[in-house]
């Protein structure tokens, strides 16, 4: 540990060197419960515990007894304030695995409890920082109302529901009108162009006979009335 410009500075193990040791160190809260498996850790100096292990390096938390170093350990834990730190060697039979992508974490299927550490001992810099955390006052702080009961709650909800439906039937209603429209139009412009076209062909095909048959005659009776007039 040093000491410069009233900070302090620990120097912690890395990884290596608790593997070398055979040791490390694991955060629980204060009935010594860890906060992953919800379980009870035995914090009775030399009881081994055994359990089955998880030798794939590729697995980054697998079965087996979790052991960190310190710096994880901060990272990590979120109420360390009221944890306590166990540590725990490694017996010389068991077997530690690393992950390969293990940034302070590592098991073993057997530990002994040895220590129980304070937070203070090990972070002696902590309880200025919670200190201040105490005394920190928001400057913009958030007032939120009551929340209403909850059928009014309901209600409320209920009003959304009904105006979002309307406002979707009355989309979906316009999208298909306008579709509808367009179709229909199409469709009787379509109709009215044929029938228009078939009227107006049929009127003009009986005018055009009419007027042959007309202009026809009147040369024939024209001719006969010539030929019979020369021939008297």
């Amino acid at each position: 540990m040093s000491k410069k410009n009233n900070e302090v500075k620990m120097k912690y193990e890395t990884i290596e060197e608790l593997v070398r040791q055979r040791r490390g160190y694991k955060y629980l809260d204060s009935d010594g419960v860890s906060p992953y498996r919800d379980y009870k850790y035995s914090l009775t100096p030399g009881v081994v515990l055994e359990t089955d292990l998880d030798t794939d390096t590729d697995v980054e938390c697998g079965r087996g007894w979790s052991l960190a170093t310190l710096p994880w350990i901060l990272r990590d834990c979120n109420y360390l304030s009221s944890a306590i730190i166990a540590e725990f060697s490694i017996p010389n039979d068991a077997i530690i695995v690393v992950p390969c992508d293990g940034d302070g974490k590592f098991r073993t299927n057997k530990i002994v409890f040895t220590k129980k550490h304070s937070i203070d001992s090990l972070f002696p810099w902590f309880p200025a920082i919670q200190k201040k955390l105490n005394a920190y006052q928001p400057l913009n702080p958030i007032n939120a109302d009551v929340m209403p009961p909850a059928d009014k709650i309901k209600e409320i909800l209920k009003r959304v529901r009904d105006q979002v439906r309307t406002q979707a039937w009355d989309q979906a209603w316009a999208q298909v009108r306008d579709q509808v429209g367009a179709q229909v139009r199409a469709q009787v412009r379509d109709q009215v162009g044929d029938q228009v076209r078939d009227q107006v062909g049929a009127q003009v095909r009986a005018r055009v006979r009419a007027q042959v048959r007309d202009q026809v005659g009147a040369q024939v009776r024209a001719q006969v009335r010539d030929q019979v007039g020369a021939q008297a």
